[in-house]
């Protein structure tokens, strides 16, 4: 096993493109509604899968059709399904808005995955692994508080520790800031990033998550504008977003985090990986869900080389 990604597990109902909200008692057509899996663990554990890792999936669903559906599906994008428990909660669930550029927005439930606590990722058990990836910080209460001594004993086993938090609708974003110490990488969207650390440019966010202890690798992920990445040492690189037709941008945070820790464990320095992440993102943007658009190592490493890279000594370019 390399990777185990633990977090929220999520049935994706996707509808594209929505133009508007219907009014109460009204309808609005769109082109197509699809039933994904999804939610970040699942999203980041496929993109792994797909670039050659073994990636093991810890979370917990529902004792009902979404969870049915997701542990199938999870083991259809070929990660280790042994570790998703089933919850007399809900499975969780998210309707999914893409409008005609890509854009998304989200209605959620948490559903089961309030539920996944510290003591459901078994770090003994699942020997071999060289990275604990957690996903979904801010929308899983029980596990939210374990995070930090988690992360400590996966660190005391010689594990890569690498956390995502999604969005925080109750914007109390200074919650993450205990488990940054003992984080190794950590990749905020520009927005997220902004409010986690009170800064706005992206070179003050990166700056500033280093001060909050980030250990190894911090990258901000820009969207069309690239990602910014950086190491405590001081080293800093701008990796160019790839030209690409954004069908639905679902996952595709969670796809750039798969290709910069499949990057990292593969030896790749700071640049190389970046662009293996980018490329990843752009792939995922390029059909609908978080998944269908993965592609193999190959394929990403190709797009990935064509990448520009900068490296930085002051602003972006």
């Amino acid at each position: 096993m390399d990777v185990i990604s633990a977090g929220i597990v999520i049935a994706d109902c996707v509808a594209r493109p929505v133009m508007r909200s219907p009014q109460p008692g009204q309808l609005e057509l769109v082109d197509e509604i699809g039933l994904h899996a999804g939610g970040s663990a699942v999203n980041t554990g496929a993109a792994l899968a797909r670039l050659g890792l073994e990636v093991a999936l810890v979370g917990r669903v529902g004792r009902d059709g979404f969870g049915d559906y997701l542990d199938g599906a999870a083991r259809g994008l070929g990660l280790d399904t042994r570790c998703l428990s089933r919850s007399d909660a809900a499975t969780s669930a998210t309707l999914v808005h893409v409008d005609a550029g890509g854009e998304r927005s989200f209605l959620h439930a948490v559903g089961a995955n309030a539920a996944l606590t510290a003591a459901d990722v078994p770090l003994d058990t699942l020997a071999g692994a060289r990275a604990l990836h957690v996903a979904g910080y801010f929308v899983l209460p029980g596990l939210e508080p374990g995070v930090p001594d988690l992360f400590g004993r996966a660190t005391a086993l010689g594990l890569l520790t690498s956390l995502d938090t999604v969005w925080d609708a109750t914007d109390r974003w200074e919650r993450v800031h205990a488990a940054l110490p003992v984080t190794d990488v950590f990749c905020p969207g520009l927005g997220e990033g902004q409010r986690i650390t009170g800064c706005e440019h992206p070179e003050d966010v990166l700056d500033a998550l280093f001060a909050l202890g980030v250990r190894r690798v911090a990258a901000v992920k820009m969207g069309d504008r690239g990602a910014l990445l950086g190491r405590p040492d001081g080293a800093r690189v701008h990796v160019a977003a790839a030209p690409v037709h954004a069908v639905d941008g679902t996952g595709a945070g969670d796809a750039f985090i798969g290709g910069l820790l499949a990057g990292l464990l593969a030896g790749d320095d700071l640049a190389r990986a970046g662009q293996l992440g980018a490329a990843a993102g752009a792939l995922c943007v390029g059909a609908m869900g978080a998944t269908a658009g993965l592609r193999d190592l190959p394929t990403t490493r190709a797009l990935a080389d064509t990448l520009s890279v900068t490296p930085l000594q002051g602003a972006l370019p």
